[in-house]
């Protein structure tokens, strides 16, 4: 059974034990009941809108607002979400609806709530989260379009065409615009007038409601016969009832419920992750909110209803309002139930022309032409992913432009993934051409090896080249292959080529006679290695590989973030002060991974901090006092490191003809209780903490303990295991600094 532990069989219902009984609690219940009165009023207007867009009877928005309303908010993951009709569902359901009629919509209806209980109850909401955000804006932008074009002919006072496809409606249109309804249109533009303008001027009132209520009162008080009115809705809850299972075959009913479930699932999980920013302190949990969701679009199938999903309007106004517990979405579903029973003959008076600014009003806002505005000025590959998802979906369907969306997202980020950087440069002073490979080198890396082949065709009889792959993270056989290739190419050219930095991970790709002999006898560890490997008798500069490096620096602190280069032109504001061996091996910001100005750096031949009462060099002294006393410091740490030549020479009792060298050796030599045999790890060891103990001695860095704030830390470095040891003073002795978990 414990492999069971995962499923939420129990519905959740033991984790939402606290907030029912918190609904039967006289507290918050003003705030809760304020919150609903007001969400109420807004879904009522609302859910008739979008009923009108799905192409069902605008009593059905009522019911699905109601039932969506009590069965969401007990079993939901986000306490403080309201379910119900949403406009981005508004076009799939009209397409449902207008192939299989209102009996096949509620079996798509329920067997999408099954879906999406299973999905809730196997842990799958997690998943949701993978949707990339150009493709969620283009998919809501296509909605806002599709919604604004469906509702053109309603506005125009002319009966919408059997077909809702985007084409059709235009067509329809153009065919139809002679006979306008100039009435009709005015109320339109009344209303949308009332929604847009009223938040200008009293931005604590919903606009909806009050442009509704304007325009059916325009309506009645005028007698305006020839315009389209809601009509007689009923005044009670129709009996719940299973919808007809032979009303679509099996395979389309699979197919369009897991679209509709898709779809729901996505658009209510973007609400509860929005409105989880809002709640601070209050996580939602995506799983019972499909829970949630699940039993809600079971309960509304067998009602009549639409489907449903969290809705992110409704939310936001229902947390504004001052709502506290589940109970405010509660109360929002019964005021309406309310309304519809008490105020159905005032209802039936509303314009449909105020349903049709409604939604023009809401999809003008899903279109929000901003959001790809910015995508374009910040990632133009982001902005065709929404523009491919938002086109598709227009002037295709729902399904193929998420499905496009997708697609094109992940090939972006394929392309992005496989990009290999590619830096050359060439020295006349040691006539080496060095190329610098970093990200993956694949079969998508044909124009960079094109650009090598260019490169290495130019090269003289005889020059040298090194191939640096350090950076490459990721490559395959046809990237083994280039650079095999290379090889060859090189040898045509009687050029000497080298390779240097391959991970070893990648090594089994040379598994042919030529990829061996080039690990074999062309691999170099270190450009040092050039001149055994050439046969040279006098060493090489070494000029060419630091302006290599330079011309690298170049080109990638052009690529990355400048604010700290703008930050450190001015000032620094190191937070340690590093003090390790000149050992070329040791490279303080690599085993820290610290950043430009996190590390002040001092340097010398065995990490030897000179005796304060007696120094043999003043600059350690100088840098020490300059970091303590004009440096937010706060902490020393002293770093030895294995293998450590200055440890060997002081066991081994060298004697040196550099008098420096001599004198240097000779001071961290006496410190060292070399009477036993130690080596050179343990003697390295005692070296650190001898440097702890003379810095001690220093006026400025006793202050600083004094008064608890400076702390001074003991490091040993093994760079044969690649772990770094600390001294702890509790057990007396080095420990492993342990890894992330």
């Amino acid at each position: 059974m414990k492999r069971l532990n995962f499923l939420h069989l129990n519905l959740g219902i033991p984790s939402l034990l606290t907030e029912w009984k918190a609904m039967f609690s006289p507290r918050y219940l003003l705030e809760d009941s304020l919150s609903g009165l007001t969400v109420a009023f807004i879904a009522i207007p609302l859910s008739l809108a979008i009923a009108l867009a799905s192409g069902v009877q605008p009593e059905a928005g009522l019911v699905t607002a109601i039932i969506a309303g009590i069965a969401c908010s007990l079993f939901g993951g986000t306490r403080l979400a309201v379910s119900g009709p949403a406009a981005a569902m508004a076009v799939i359901i009209a397409d449902n609806v207008e192939k299989f009629g209102v009996s096949g919509l509620l079996l798509i209806c329920l067997t999408a709530g099954l879906m999406q209980l299973l999905s809730g109850i196997f842990g799958l909401g997690k998943y949701a989260r993978y949707i990339p955000l150009p493709v969620i804006a283009g998919f809501t932008a296509g909605i806002g379009a599709i919604i604004f074009i469906g509702q053109l002919p309603r506005a125009f006072g002319i009966e919408p065409p059997p077909e809702s496809h985007v084409i059709s409606v235009l067509q329809h249109l153009r065919e139809y615009i002679h006979t306008t309804n100039y009435l009709s249109l005015l109320l339109v533009v009344i209303a949308l007038a009332v929604i847009r303008g009223l938040p200008l001027i009293m931005p604590r009132i919903p606009p909806i409601l009050p442009a509704v209520a304007l325009v059916t009162a325009i309506a009645y008080f005028f007698n305006l016969t020839n315009i389209e009115l809601v009509g007689a809705i009923p005044t009670s809850l129709p009996a719940p009832r299973l919808p007809n299972f032979n009303a679509i075959p099996m395979g389309e009913l699979l197919f369009n419920a897991f679209t509709v479930f898709l779809l729901a699932s996505f658009e209510t999980l973007l609400s509860s992750s929005a409105l989880e920013r809002l709640t601070p302190g209050q996580k939602n949990n995506p799983d019972q909110e499909l829970i949630g969701q699940g039993i809600g679009n079971i309960a509304v199938s067998l009602f009549s209803g639409i489907p449903v999903t969290g809705v992110i309007a409704r939310s936001m106004i229902n947390i504004r309002a001052g709502a506290k517990t589940r109970r405010s979405s509660i109360i929002h579903s019964f005021i309406i139930l309310l309304c519809v029973m008490a105020f159905a003959p005032l209802i039936a008076l509303i314009p449909i022309a105020a349903l049709a600014a409604v939604l023009f009003s809401i999809s003008l806002s899903m279109l929000n032409y901003r959001e790809f505005y910015w995508l374009w000025l910040t990632s133009r590959s982001e902005a065709m992913i929404y523009a491919v998802t938002f086109f598709t979906i227009v002037f295709v369907d729902l399904l193929a432009g998420i499905q496009v969306g997708m697609a094109a997202a992940g090939l972006i980020v394929l392309f992005k993934a496989t990009k290999t950087q590619l830096h050359i440069s060439s020295s006349s002073h040691d006539a080496i051409i060095r190329l610098s490979l970093s990200g993956s080198l694949t079969f998508l890396s044909s124009s960079e090896i094109t650009e090598l082949e260019k490169r290495l065709s130019t090269a003289a009889f005889g020059e040298t080249a090194i191939i640096d792959l350090t950076d490459i993270s990721n490559m395959d056989s046809s990237g083994a292959a280039a650079i095999i290739g290379l090889f060859k190419l090189c040898h045509d050219r009687n050029v000497h080529c080298f390779i240097k930095g391959l991970s070893r991970r990648f090594e089994p790709l040379f598994h042919n006679e030529e990829g061996r002999e080039i690990i074999e006898n062309f691999y170099l560890v270190s450009e040092s290695q050039l001149q055994e490997k050439k046969g040279l008798s006098k060493p090489l500069s070494s000029r060419g590989r630091l302006v290599h490096g330079v011309q690298r620096f170049y080109t990638e602190r052009q690529h990355n973030d400048k604010r700290l280069f703008e930050f450190l032109a001015n000032q620094q504001d190191p937070h340690t002060l590093f003090i390790t061996c000149a050992d070329s091996r040791i490279i303080p910001s690599q085993i820290t991974s610290s950043d430009p100005g996190d590390l002040f750096i001092v340097r010398n031949v065995g990490n030897f901090v000179p005796p304060y009462d007696n120094p043999i060099s003043i600059g350690e002294a100088a840098a020490l006092e300059f970091a303590l006393t004009k440096l937010n410091i706060t902490d020393v740490v002293v770093c030895g490191h294995a293998n450590c030549g200055a440890m060997q020479a002081c066991i081994a009792q060298t004697q040196f003809d550099e008098p420096s060298l001599q004198r240097w050796i000779g001071q961290i030599r006496s410190q060292l209780n070399l009477n036993q045999v130690l080596s050179t790890e343990a003697v390295a060891m005692q070296n650190v903490l001898n440097q702890i103990k003379n810095l001690e001695q220093y006026p400025v860095v006793a202050a600083k303990l004094a008064d608890k704030s400076l702390t001074i830390h003991g490091w040993y470095y093994d760079f044969d295991q690649g772990i770094v040891y600390e001294w702890d003073k509790v057990t007396n002795e080095f420990i492993a600094i342990p890894s992330a978990i």
